[in-house]
């Protein structure tokens, strides 16, 4: 994957009309978002693949569980039959059996207890989609689309919804939908929000303040942050801004309808679930 620059703040004003002092600022506070954003998709990373490794451990928890089962029937019978004869290897195998039952009811409270929590964070996700599609119910099929992919939720706007081309003001329209979409996260505030930019692969002119597609990107993805954050009820730290440029095409063709797609901006909601974060840290 291509490196992404992270903008967090990104000041208005070209570097023709700033001091060296304040330029140099201005790339120290680039450095450290794009360290902060580093950092966010390691962490993604981590819980996709801890999650990958909860569901495995399910299955395997659930063919240890079987095989106890069957042992523990197989040493019932086989202690009934030594019962029956007397044997004085009764005692052991009634040990035994025990030990098996007990290590069987915790392997299935154990599968229980994930199984539980994986319903929990389906239900989460399912529920955070029904919450925005519900605030957003006006604009869907009006260049804004909602998704699910990989436990998380995406809000996806077309340029057509938010910006003008080449531009990073926002349009009233789409301000309208990104401060309702505002709203909902200021009543669940175990969302976790990603503003991804986007652009085509048509080469951006340099107007002073921005170099190319990538700085265009990033710019609309603060724009559509600095929105959000409006709501006094949002903590800023729970929301990242990045540009992505033109890396991620929703579709390669050159046609003038696939770079249609492609110029976006995408707002992912991931939930908080912490519970099922520390289960996942004791696997």
């Amino acid at each position: 994957m291509k490196k992404i620059l992270i903008i967090c703040a990104v000041a208005a004003f070209g570097a023709s009309c700033v001091s060296n002092k304040t330029f140099n600022s201005m790339k120290a506070q680039a450095l450290r978002a794009e360290g902060e954003l580093a950092s966010a998709n390691t962490r993604i990373e981590e819980l996709g693949a801890r999650n990958r490794k909860l569901t495995d451990a399910v299955e395997e928890l659930k063919k240890d569980t079987a095989r106890l089962s069957a042992d523990y029937l197989y040493l019932n019978q086989k202690y009934k039959k030594l019962l029956a004869d007397g044997s004085a290897e009764a005692a052991r195998m009634l040990r035994q059996i025990e030990e098996s039952q007990n290590e069987l009811s915790e392997r299935s409270q154990r599968v229980d207890e994930l199984e539980q929590m994986l319903r929990a964070r389906e239900e989460s996700i399912a529920a955070i989609r029904r919450k925005v599609a519900d605030a957003l119910l006006g604009f869907e099929g009006k260049g804004l689309s909602i998704s699910t992919r990989e436990g998380k939720v995406y809000v996806s706007m077309e340029d057509k919804l938010l910006f003008r081309s080449g531009s990073f003001e926002i349009d009233p329209n789409g301000a309208r939908a990104v401060r309702d979409l505002a709203g909902v996260l200021a009543q669940n505030p175990d969302i976790n929000v990603m503003v991804e930019g986007h652009t085509d692969d048509v080469p951006y002119r340099p107007n002073g303040q921005l170099k190319d597609n990538l700085d265009l990107s990033a710019k609309r993805a603060t724009t559509v942050m600095r929105l959000l954050l409006e709501n006094g009820e949002i903590a800023p730290e729970r929301i990242i801004a990045a540009g992505r440029g033109e890396s991620l095409p929703i579709d390669p063709a050159k046609t003038r309808e696939a770079r249609a797609k492609n110029r976006r901006t995408e707002i992912i909601l991931t939930p908080k679930l912490d519970e099922l974060m520390q289960l996942m840290d004791k696997e």
